[in-house]
């Protein structure tokens, strides 16, 4: 957020008290100006949506005098489209707080539990997530858009039938061979069309309906068909085919290839390569020994090999990576030596050494006898789509100041560690709660910014000692904690005490000072009777109590 432009807030709170403290909290913030709008119920708020320019985000209190829990969430939701929710509550529930998440709010925040800081970093962060999603669905528009370059006639349509966009190339078949018809452009119902269909043609719109509807409905990933398309002056043949969009199941394409000249002259292979020639989708042909005897232009553009480089060559001699294992390639020739198409994703190398991420599909090509004679592979490179995912995946999962999970994916994840124990025989798991102690002391005395940094120096020290089976979560302020896989209370309890005495011998150097921390730790085993995950944390909590109420800097283990 750019301090020099007002963070536009819409706060959602009935009771005027809190509502000035969160006023008033944020008026402190040094970072960020926030132009902050005040609604008591949830009517205002719609209406102020409605009207007004929208905000940056919304802060919103669950308890509200025309709407309550969940039905606000969802409701706000509703009314604020895209823009991102952190909701305000004095309700510190777990569960309550994943439920709220799941009903479209960014953040959970809970009411005096929270200072300048940290309410301003959780606006940060959901302003940008919602900004990230919307980059990634900008990007599944710019790859609608370049249907515009293929010579296929083609249209995208929803999952009503109704057209959305079409190309160039299916506007002007229509315009020359059917002028002033209207049944082709956006907007039109293109099973509508087809079922209305009378005379000669009839049967083939019925095909083309019933297999638009069979891809639509789920029962095949694609429907091809071949047909006559003949206008007063020329004759014309097609094959149709319609696909599911990969990034977005809101939507089909329906493409209609001509292939007259197959028709007329068997001139199939001709035509075959002009249309592969013309996609920016990269495509290898190769014989049945997987030796490539032809690729196109978006081919050498994607891997950096040229047609005679790679001529003669298996793809895997040119582009493959090693990081896909043996076993991955032998279910792929096991599926198209089957006569089935293979699709997935993998990651390959260029010939300047770079790797990408690939989107292939390969499918096998049989001659007029049913046998399999060629395969034909058709690669998308999807790195930048992957890195927002893995972007994405890294902002949901992350706590954002010490890079360790957070309490939400921490809590996905110790449920996972549960069902695990319930299905394993003998299998051990210890759960430790750390507070960091006096930790109010260090931000009173040395300020909010180094209290930051303490908490990443100590996050920083637990991670290291951690094993890869280990999972390490902060849970909020400076309550952390860890779960240790295969691990029984004895052993627990020596790692432990081993970490409280590593943090306490090394402190925080920052701005030529020294500035020392000690933790406390409770420490509890999980148990095959517990219902649900959080049932560990409690009885670790009360031994972290305890542990404080001895002294601190010790560990203790319930009782």
């Amino acid at each position: 957020m750019d301090i020099t432009v007002p963070c536009r807030v819409l706060l959602i709170e009935d009771e005027p008290g809190d509502a000035h403290l969160i006023r008033s909290t944020l008026g402190v913030g040094q970072s960020v100006n926030f132009d902050i709008t005040w609604s008591t119920t949830l009517a205002e708020a719609r209406a102020l949506l409605h009207d007004g320019p929208p905000p940056d985000v919304l802060l919103v209190d669950l308890s509200l005098p025309d709407s309550n829990g969940l039905e606000t969430v969802h409701a706000c939701r509703q009314a604020a489209g895209p823009l991102p929710i952190i909701v305000l509550t004095g309700r510190d529930d777990t569960d309550f707080a994943l439920r709220t998440l799941d009903f479209g709010a960014q953040d959970y925040l809970v009411k005096g539990c929270f200072d300048t800081e940290s309410l301003i970093r959780a606006i940060r962060y959901a302003i940008s997530r919602a900004r990230l999603e919307h980059r990634l669905h900008d990007s599944e528009q710019f790859a609608i858009s370049t249907i515009d370059a293929l010579s296929a006639h083609i249209c995208v349509i929803d999952l009503s039938g109704r057209i959305v966009i079409v190309n160039q190339a299916w506007r002007n078949f229509y315009e020359k061979n059917f002028p002033g018809h209207s049944d082709s452009s956006p907007g039109t119902n293109y099973l509508a069309v087809c079922d209305k269909a009378t005379g000669p043609g009839s049967e083939q719109a019925a095909s083309m309906a019933a297999g638009i509807r069979s891809v639509i409905e789920g029962e095949r990933d694609t429907f091809v068909m071949e047909y006559p398309c003949h206008s007063k002056t020329e004759q014309h043949w097609f094959v149709a085919r319609v696909t599911r969009f990969q990034t977005d199941n809101r939507y089909a394409v329906v493409s209609h290839q001509d292939i007259t000249d197959r028709k007329l002259a068997e001139a199939r292979d001709n035509l075959l390569v002009a249309a592969l020639e013309a996609v920016s989708h990269g495509v290898v042909i190769t014989d049945t020994k997987a030796r490539i005897e032809w690729v196109n232009p978006a081919f050498e553009t994607l891997t950096g090999y040229t047609l005679e480089e790679a001529i003669g060559f298996r793809p895997t001699e040119l582009v493959k990576s090693g990081i896909q294992d043996e076993e991955f390639y032998q279910n792929l020739w096991q599926t198209i030596l089957n006569g089935e198409t293979w699709h997935g994703e993998l990651i390959n190398r260029r010939k300047n050494g770079s790797l990408y991420h690939e989107e292939f599909s390969i499918a096998p090509v049989r001659d007029e006898n049913g046998v399999i004679n060629h395969f034909v592979g058709v690669k998308l490179d999807i790195s930048e789509r992957k890195r927002l995912e893995a972007e994405l995946w890294e902002m949901a999962t992350t706590d954002v100041l010490t890079g360790l999970f957070n309490r939400r994916h921490f809590m996905a994840r110790l449920a996972e560690e549960l069902a695990r124990l319930q299905r394993l025989e003998h299998h051990h798991v210890s759960v430790l709660m750390l507070d960091i102690d006096h930790f109010k002391l260090i931000n009173d005395t040395y300020g909010h910014a180094v209290g930051d940094e303490m908490l990443k120096h100590i996050a920083g020290l637990m991670h290291h000692e951690l094993r890869r089976i280990d999972t390490i979560g902060r849970l909020g302020g400076e309550e952390f904690s860890i779960f240790l896989s295969g691990t029984d209370l004895a052993a627990a309890v020596v790692f432990a005490d081993r970490l409280r005495q590593k943090i306490a011998d090394m402190p925080l150097r920052i701005d030529g000072q020294s500035i020392s921390a000690t933790v406390s730790i409770g420490i509890a085993a999980m148990e095959i009777s517990d219902t649900q995950a959080d049932a560990v944390l409690i009885r670790a909590d009360h031994a972290l109590y305890r542990a404080k109420s001895s002294g601190r800097n010790r560990v203790k283990v319930t009782c």
